[in-house]
């Protein structure tokens, strides 16, 4: 079972971003974009993993939130993996209670260490909008990016929980399922 620990994000917050989405697929880029009911801000991509051990998992990420408070992001900006000049992916920037967001991230790795899973090596807080496939059009997306990237800034949200995922792959995109939700409660 393919699985991961994300954010969710609020219906404002998908509205919003699904909007920059739109303006920046206007360029006709090759872009795979992710799904509108798939917004998420990945806190730890987990992978394959034995169905035996979700439970275990799942444990384990109660006591992550338990030790957490809620805390506030928000979007600022926009940019591209690995980089602009070798454009992959584009991504949304987030920004806010980073202190508490990765106090969060490094006690999910803390707990989920025990069974095995290590630790991130560098934690990059993003909202991924697409995946470039090709070059088309790209001088126009890079362009339309450039005019967005400034007026990327959304209202902050409350991050009050985060949820294990699983994720199905298929020739139509991915599926995500909530397999548990954890409420922020430190």
């Amino acid at each position: 079972m393919r699985v991961f620990v994300a954010i969710p994000v609020p219906e404002e917050l998908k509205q919003y971003s699904y909007n920059i989405k739109k303006e920046l697929d206007s360029a006709s880029p090759d872009v795979k974009w992710v799904e509108y009911e798939n917004y998420h801000i990945t806190l730890k991509f987990l992978g394959n993993v034995d169905p035996a051990l979700v439970d275990d998992i799942k444990e384990k990420l109660a006591l992550a939130g338990e030790s957490c408070p809620p805390f506030y992001l928000n979007l600022k900006g926009l940019g591209f993996f690995p980089s602009k000049t070798r454009p992959r992916v584009i991504w949304l920037g987030i920004e806010g209670q980073m202190k508490r967001a990765f106090f969060l991230g490094e006690r999910i790795d803390a707990y989920l260490s025990g069974l095995g899973f290590e630790e991130e090596k560098k934690r990059s807080f993003h909202f991924t909008l697409g995946r470039i496939r090709s070059d088309k059009n790209i001088d126009k997306l890079l362009a339309k990016a450039a005019g967005v990237n400034g007026q990327v800034e959304s209202s902050p949200f409350l991050v009050s929980s985060f949820n294990l995922m699983e994720s199905h792959l298929s020739s139509k995109g991915a599926t995500y399922i909530i397999k548990e939700k954890f409420v922020l409660s430190g």
